[in-house]
């Protein structure tokens, strides 16, 4: 199944020329010079409503919103995780020692993309109508539950409250991973509307960054971006000139007709193509590149992990004992080698082993992982699940030298998941009174057929596609009756969101602990974000669907210690326990940003051994790969 992709590839791409030379004065499809364009792929394939703009409500929030459109009070350094201002001229003041009060001081002489100041008043305006409108906007619930108040000191500053101690304001009110939950708008554009703020679609968008929207597909496919002429007074045009005159985020289509693109150097980036594609891809055109040249090739560092979530108030996921069946009858190793020729990092946690968590959480948690028991007494977790990987790799033909092998093993497959044990599964189901019925498949306890709805995406995310996929045949041998359904990204969102659709879910949303602040992912565990098991109203977090009193007792307590404070870090750890022991998610591998670039036209992306910036094209951080690629030299 692994090298399924590269068979059905190769007859195609052997009917292409394989040469890399450029066409001179080559020009893309929406007329602009193709040296002077990056072209990447889109994250979610096409959008659904690529008029929507309006970063207060949903919009097509993956065509360089942003990355390049927006600008945040803090930005996040990804090669560091260290956070700097962008828009502020420096570090909020703390004002008081509650830590409930800041003042925060902006740069001045910077300009929105039609040419009107950019000053306080935007922001005050845009924290007014986060609160005003709370209950009718669909993304502003983490800022308006997080500001009390607030105050215009001068045109360059402004005054925050808090609604309780924030240690973390800088990386609230600015970015932690991806991006900031506080996109500010300019008020001189939504102000004059009133109460239409609420509907107002917002299409072609004033923006602060350095590139403005030139033009777009009304149908979602593609957005082209326009460097400024005066990015230097942009929201962050004092990071340095970016290179491309365009930027373009294109939906290239299905994963085998984008191969054929890239292999054509239609375009200089991809997003998540899987690892037998690229092979194939590779084989044909020799300007393109993984993040590492030896396996598991890829950048394995996102801040997020793949998961399945698991909507725990609806039966019979509401038992410890059925989450825990799930996780033992998932044969993981087969799954990554099926759909990732092995190319992954697992780990048990609900958090992602980077080189940045795995000392905070998955080092000082490994004995407890090795000692933790099931009420019957089982022990669940293998510490030689890397090992045991390596050598089906080795034995299936992977070159050995390619292999990690000692200390870099558990870099490269992390350090340990759970058995694959259906046996003990199908005892943890017939506890509950759910046993195999004539048919082969588990029925839930009265006898009725127990039929698993698990959504994953469709080909917005092949990568991840094809890991449900494989998980759901994992299932099926194991004797669940399973419905992998593959959807766009835009209901991907809704039964992500909405209690009444969710049942099983393929996810990320509720894993992202980039540090030691584990609060931006985890503060949403509160019962403020728990909505009724059947409700068809929008959650705005705790995508896990966690009402476990314990963990939200330990976030309610985190909240008033700083993030720095050793025991801030030690209640992370307890709630990666709880959501461990009670399996309330089944956490899967690291993300495995699988980002090939084609250096044909553009050269110095981010690589493990040039490491400047996280090397993903949809974080905010992607402004700094504009910022140092470079134009390739001439062929």
């Amino acid at each position: 199944m692994a090298r399924l992709g590269r068979y059905l590839l190769a007859p195609l791409m052997g009917a292409l020329m394989t040469t890399t030379g450029l066409a001179q004065g080559a020009m893309t499809d929406v007329g602009t010079p193709r040296s002077e364009t990056l072209i990447v792929q889109t994250f979610d394939g096409r959008a659904a409503n690529a008029s929507a703009q309006n970063p207060m409500n949903a919009y097509a929030i993956w065509r360089g919103f942003r990355e390049l459109g927006w600008s945040w009070l803090w930005e996040m350094d990804t090669a560091t995780g260290e956070s700097y201002p962008e828009l502020a001229a420096g570090p909020a003041e703390v004002l008081n020692d509650e830590h409930t009060q800041f003042r925060v001081k902006l740069r001045e002489g910077v300009y929105w993309s039609d040419g009107t100041e950019f000053t306080a008043d935007d922001v005050i305006y845009s924290l007014e109508t986060y609160i005003k409108y709370r209950e009718q906007l669909g993304r502003v619930a983490v800022i308006a539950n997080y500001v009390k108040s607030w105050k215009k000191v001068d045109d360059y500053t402004f005054e925050v409250e808090t609604t309780r101690p924030a240690y973390d304001f800088q990386t609230v009110m600015g970015v932690y991973t991806w991006g900031s939950q506080f996109v500010i708008v300019p008020k001189h554009i939504f102000e004059p509307l009133g109460d239409d703020v609420v509907t107002f679609q917002n299409t072609n968008a004033v923006t602060l960054g350095p590139y403005r929207i030139k033009e777009f597909d009304p149908n979602g496919s593609w957005q082209l971006w326009e460097l400024r002429e005066d990015w230097e007074r942009s929201g962050w045009g004092n990071l340095g000139e970016p290179k491309p005159k365009y930027v373009l985020y294109k939906d290239f289509g299905p994963e085998e007709t984008r191969a054929l693109a890239f292999v054509q150097n239609q375009y200089d980036v991809d997003t998540f193509m899987s690892p037998d594609s690229i092979q194939a891809a590779q084989s044909r055109n020799p300007n393109i590149e993984t993040f590492s040249p030896t396996f598991p090739y890829h950048d394995m560092n996102d801040a997020c992990s793949y998961g399945i979530y698991i909507n725990q108030q609806r039966a019979p996921y509401d038992m410890p004992e059925v989450r825990w069946a799930l996780a033992l009858a998932l044969d993981l190793q087969q799954v990554g080698i099926s759909s990732m020729s092995g190319q992954f990092k697992a780990g048990a946690l609900p958090l992602a082993d980077t080189p940045i968590t795995g000392p905070l959480y998955y080092g000082p948690l490994q004995s407890w992982l090795e000692e933790l028991t099931l009420p019957d007494g089982y022990k669940p977790y293998n510490t030689n699940f890397g090992a045991e990987l390596a050598e089906t790799l080795a034995a299936q033909g992977v070159d050995a030298s390619q292999l990690p092998t000692g200390d870099a093993l558990e870099a490269g497959f992390g350090m340990g998941w759970w058995k694959h044990d259906p046996e003990e599964a199908a005892k943890l189901l017939e506890s509950v009174g759910i046993t195999k019925g004539s048919d082969g498949f588990f029925a839930l306890p009265d006898g009725s057929p127990w039929v698993l709805e698990f959504v994953i995406p469709g080909d917005w995310n092949k990568v991840l596609q094809r890991i449900g996929f494989s998980i759901a045949d994992s299932w099926r041998q194991a004797g669940f009756n399973i419905n992998a359904r593959q959807v766009d990204n835009g209901e991907f969102t809704t039964v992500q969101n909405t209690n009444a659709r969710n049942e099983l879910q393929i996810n990320w949303s509720n894993s992202c602990t980039y540090n030691a602040n584990w609060q931006n992912s985890w503060r949403q565990f509160a019962e403020t974000y728990v909505e009724p098991a059947d409700s068809t109203d929008a959650l705005n977090g705790n995508f896990m669907r966690v009402t476990d009193q314990r963990i939200f007792d330990v976030v309610a307590d985190s909240a008033r210690l700083p993030t720095d404070d050793p025991q801030f870090l030690e209640n992370g750890r307890e709630i990666a326990k709880y959501l461990t022991e009670d399996m309330q998610m089944i956490n899967l591998m690291n993300i495995p940003t699988t980002i090939p670039t084609n250096k044909s036209y553009w050269t110095n992306f981010p690589k493990q051994d040039n490491f400047y910036a996280a090397p993903y094209t949809w974080w905010s951080s992607f402004k700094q790969t504009v910022v140092n690629i470079e134009p390739a030299s001439p062929q």
